[in-house]
């Protein structure tokens, strides 16, 4: 079972920082340089310092933005800035948010959780990662000793018995209430009292925990773990680095959103649209689609389709697009015979194998992908790229189900890169883990 456990977290002070608003982030891999800059002259003691901090062209090994991000936190600390709980505590934390016309409210916990091994134990990834990201992270974790931000996680609860506990004990006032850039509206609760944590941790276990986002902090933070352990001598005994800070939220709360990332591809040589369309007729069934309802209307035919497995593709032939669903299951077989098995049934998987790496020709290592691919969010952003000629064609996709998450964790495998976007991002700053 994956172990949890109160802390003595960091946070804001409020008697100081009367706007938690303009001293938050969204996660480091989100901001964008421009973004980067606007945090910066939010506040003075805005997170970004911490978290993404600037570079400069004079930068030493001695002088760079982990190690001012080192000093920053030593800095908030002693002005009072940032205070830590005066008993451990585990966080309920909630997102309120709108989507589609529709209300909702993702509501999870944030606590320690001992670090395990993807291999072994209770803690199941489900995405790739990538080295470059994973040593900025260690460089960052390393110089501040803490856990800046959580890792998004989830655990079953089919009788959802955790979920309204949860419910249960956050009836007085948050210690936090405020609205994000996005829009979205973040609240805290402090839970210090042992009676309701001991009853939380006796639900919690025996639940496994999969990875939802985060997945380069985790493994970062399993070598941090492992290097703290040989710098005391390889001591047997527990040290503040076994654990990270995780948001834990039930894979049945009703809150939970899952979208889709599209892809928009380029830099495909001797790319022709009717071609590509000629050559995926061996796998697909083909219904041309003319765009008078836009882009809405579009997404509604494709969410609303029975197929199994479907996708839209657009190159750029004015308002005509293609929704393209799968003509034989069968060929799924012989396609992902020794290519990832555990993908013929993720649309992300059979785009990936059949579309991109098949037809496309793209072959290219995960590293390089970036090439020749770029995940949106957003399939109006998708549609404008091709169309603005800087990318050839877009994939329109649908959301991955968190029951093909648990399957594809639960087997040990992973999935193709952005196969999930969990809506709304975490936010960076609402509560520190300093391991002291």
């Amino acid at each position: 079972m994956a172990i949890i456990k109160p802390f003595c977290g960091l946070r804001y002070n409020h008697d100081i920082v009367k706007d938690c608003s303009a001293v938050v982030t969204p996660p480091y891999d989100v901001i964008s340089p421009a973004e980067q800059e606007r945090y910066y002259n939010n506040h003075p003691n805005n997170m970004i310092r911490l978290d993404l901090g600037k570079e400069f062209p004079e930068d030493t090994e001695a002088d760079n933005r982990y190690t001012r991000a080192s000093e920053f936190l030593d800095e908030w600390m002693k002005a009072g800035i940032l205070k830590q709980e005066d008993a451990p505590a585990i966080y309920i934390y909630d997102q309120e948010f709108s989507y589609g016309g529709k209300h909702f409210i993702r509501r999870g916990f944030i606590a320690l959780v001992r670090l395990e091994p993807f291999d072994t134990g209770y803690i199941y990834p489900h995405e790739q990662t990538l080295p470059g990201p994973k040593a900025d992270r260690l460089k960052l974790m390393q110089s501040c000793k803490a856990n800046l931000s959580s890792i998004f996680a989830l655990f079953p609860d089919e009788d959802n018995a955790a979920d309204n506990y949860l419910h249960s004990i956050t009836t007085t006032k948050p210690e936090i209430d405020f609205v994000d850039d996005s829009g979205v509206t973040n609240r805290l609760w402090v839970i210090s009292e042992k009676k309701a944590i001991d009853t939380l941790i006796e639900l919690m276990k025996e639940k496994a925990l999969f990875i939802a986002d985060g997945h380069h902090r985790y493994e970062t933070s399993l070598v941090y773990k492992e290097q703290r352990h040989k710098e005391n001598g390889g001591q047997n005994g527990e040290l503040p680095s076994d654990y990270v800070m995780m948001v834990c939220v039930s894979m049945n709360n009703p809150g939970l959103q899952i979208f889709p990332f599209h892809r928009v591809v380029r830099q495909i040589k001797d790319f022709n649209p009717d071609h590509v369309l000629h050559s995926l007729k061996e796998f697909f069934e083909i219904e041309h689609l003319e765009n008078s309802g836009g882009i809405d209307a579009i997404m509604q035919k494709l969410n609303s389709d029975s197929a199994p497995h479907c996708f839209v593709m657009y190159a750029g032939q004015g308002d005509r697009y293609s929704l393209l669903r799968l003509n034989d299951k069968r060929i799924l077989e012989k396609v992902f015979a020794n290519d990832h098995p555990e993908w013929k049934r993720l649309d992300a998987g059979i785009l990936h194998s059949i579309v991109l790496k098949k037809i496309l020709e793209i072959n290219s290592s995960e590293a390089g992908l970036k090439d020749f691919i770029k995940y949106v969010k957003n399939e109006t952003e998708a549609i404008s790229l091709v169309r603005s000629g800087a990318f050839q064609a877009a994939f329109i996709l649908r959301p991955t189900l968190i029951e093909q998450v648990r399957e594809i964790a639960l087997a040990r495998k992973v999935m193709p890169p952005k196969s999930t976007y969990f809506y709304p991002k975490l936010i960076t700053g609402v509560v520190i883990n300093k391991m002291n």
